[in-house]
């Protein structure tokens, strides 16, 4: 039995299209995407349409991004709210997937399979049990792993960091897939996970394969993305093209002050660009 599982893909066509060139070579016999199919990036619409037409037996579940984008597809936007442009991303991706919001509406929140015809068990979420915003990364301590992994599997499979990691945790394969469309590890390369049950045991790989990010950089520009979804864009755009996370960095110091009024979106953005 092989597995592949994408994730975070972010409206990155050209990856998406590398990523389903490579597993096609592979040949799984099942593909789940594990969240953040769209938001965040260019063309949420289209990575979605590609691979419905690409895969049409694949499974979709949701990542907090697409959490984010049915919450704006739900509220009515307010400029004057000083949060406002934290989210005009995700209501730009909201207003461009049109009806097809109500599709992403029907996806699950994970895969928990217990009675495989292996006898093997294997739960799939975008984060963690605590949440699709509760990542597992590398320096995840065991107290915390425990709680993120709940009732033990043979395998659990994650996502969300944008950072792939393998791990052995009290006899579950921990596995973080990392990104297809935006990894933050510091290799441009599109990451997805590979799962082959073999002689009783599940082994895991984390599948790198390069695609033309020029175009993906180009696609940021030519659908609007950079210039209609304010600020935080263009840090968005910042993080593909270095492959290191900066939104976070930036919501950890200035969230509380943004929440609050005291400083706009813009001048956060500014003033932690200048500590790069």
């Amino acid at each position: 039995m092989k597995i592949a599982v994408l994730s975070d893909i972010h409206g990155n066509v050209p990856a998406l299209e590398a990523a389903l060139e490579d597993l096609e070579r592979w040949r799984p016999d099942e593909v789940i995407v594990n969240g953040d199919l769209v938001s965040r990036g260019p063309y949420s619409l289209e990575v979605l349409r590609l691979l419905q037409t690409r895969r049409p037996d694949c499974r979709f579940l949701t990542g907090n991004h697409e959490t984010f984008v049915l919450s704006c597809a739900d509220a009515t936007p307010d400029p004057d709210d000083p949060t406002f442009d934290l989210r005009r991303f995700a209501h730009w991706s909201a207003d461009r997937l049109g009806a097809a919001v109500e599709e992403i509406r029907a996806w699950d929140d994970h895969l928990d399979l217990t009675d495989l015809d292996d006898g093997s068990s294997v739960h799939i979420t975008h984060g963690s049990r605590l949440g699709n915003r509760s990542g597992i990364q590398p320096e995840t301590s065991d107290d915390d792993m425990a709680a993120k992994l709940g009732d033990p599997r043979d395998l659990f499979i994650g996502s969300h960091t944008h950072r792939p990691l393998l791990r052995r945790f009290n006899g579950t394969l921990v596995v973080n897939t990392g990104s297809v469309g935006q990894p933050f590890d510091g290799d441009p390369r599109s990451a997805y996970g590979r799962f082959t049950f073999r002689d009783g045991a599940w082994e895991a790989e984390i599948a790198r394969v390069a695609y033309d990010k020029p175009r993906a950089e180009r696609d940021f520009i030519d659908s609007g993305f950079v210039d209609e979804c304010g600020p935080l864009a263009g840090l968005i755009f910042l993080e593909h093209r270095q492959n290191r996370m900066h939104c976070g960095p930036l919501m950890h110091r200035y969230h509380g002050a943004i929440k609050a009024g005291e400083i706009s979106v813009a001048d956060a953005v500014s003033q932690y660009l200048e500590t790069l």
